[in-house]
């Protein structure tokens, strides 16, 4: 099988910028993003990592077309889907939100909740009961969950029902946007646990967007690393983890706890973010910048990973 026919999406070039002030003499611009591209393959799990405003949340945003980019494309399956989704490419997309205690409609019982898409998309109701009570199941809870309203359940089993209404349309891709960062460390593995299975068992695809390396480094088969908007490193989950390159990636493995407070590291200190509007965009806390860090840096290519630094 050839690259091609492995891959199902192509991130190319994104940027976004957000009008943050305009005046009659000047506008200025926040860029959430810059120059992104990456790719995902069928039945693989890429994971977005970085600091909160990063950029990450604003990827998975304009994938599932709820932005627009100022530059850039996306293709699903090779089709652009920059400007628009079709019914049956809607179907095909899907994603995971943060807090399912916001994104759960609380008039709602659980069963309602989860024919709502099937509805929409035209399924018949006999369908429709057969496929959310399977898709409860799936998610590892019992057909008696349908008859409840979201507040009756945990954090936990409200997050595997947010899971349930994302693959009930058996997408190929799910953005899953910090879907544990909500949930207490033992319901964080669990939900970790789930979406691998559901990778393994049905094929689907996943963006995975955290700020936890830890967690993205256990559940990704590839990694990219962005800061300001930024790719600071990418490549495969085995390298990132065990042999990172860049300064910022270093820093984020860095700042994992250890197993044990024997293994306590020294932590080099991160600095404060300034602006800075020329040179790298980890120049300002970087522990290694020079002056040689005022000019942008070069994507540099090493054993196929790419990372953004002048000293590689």
């Amino acid at each position: 099988m050839d690259s091609s026919s492995r891959q199902l999406l192509k991130v190319e070039n994104l940027t976004k910028r957000y009008l943050i002030k305009n005046t009659f003499f000047k506008k200025d611009y926040f860029t959430a993003l810059s120059n992104v591209s990456f790719t995902v393959d069928k039945g693989s799990i890429v994971g977005l990592v970085g600091e909160s405003g990063s950029g990450k949340s604003t990827i998975g945003k304009i994938i599932l077309n709820l932005i627009k980019p100022d530059e850039g494309k996306v293709y699903l399956l090779d089709k652009d889907i920059t400007n628009g989704l079709s019914k049956e490419d809607r179907k095909k997309l899907s994603i995971i939100f943060q807090d399912p205690r916001t994104s759960l409609n609380p008039r709602y019982k659980i069963k309602d909740i989860l024919q709502e898409p099937l509805t929409v998309h035209g399924y018949p109701k006999s369908e429709r009961e057969a496929i959310v009570k399977k898709v409860i199941k799936d998610v590892g809870l019992e057909e008696t969950f349908l008859d409840r309203y979201p507040h009756e359940l945990s954090g936990g089993q409200r997050q595997r029902v947010a899971i349930a209404r994302a693959i009930v349309l058996n997408p190929m891709l799910i953005v899953a946007d910090e879907p544990t960062s909500a949930l207490d460390v033992s319901l964080q593995l669990q939900i970790v646990n789930l979406i691998k299975s559901l990778r393994d068992e049905k094929g689907i695809s996943f963006i995975f967007i955290s700020h936890d390396l830890n967690v993205v480094g256990y559940l990704s088969d590839y990694i990219i690393v962005l800061y300001k908007g930024k790719v600071m490193e990418k490549g495969k989950k085995e390298d990132i983890v065990k042999n990172p390159i860049h300064p910022y990636t270093k820093l984020l493995l860095q700042s994992i706890p250890p197993d044990h407070p024997k293994h306590r590291k020294t932590f080099i200190p991160i600095k404060e973010s300034i602006n800075n509007p020329e040179g790298c965009e980890f120049m300002d806390r970087c522990p290694m910048a020079t002056q040689q860090c005022k000019q942008k840096p070069t994507y540099k290519v090493l054993d196929g990973r790419e990372v953004y630094c002048h000293f590689v």
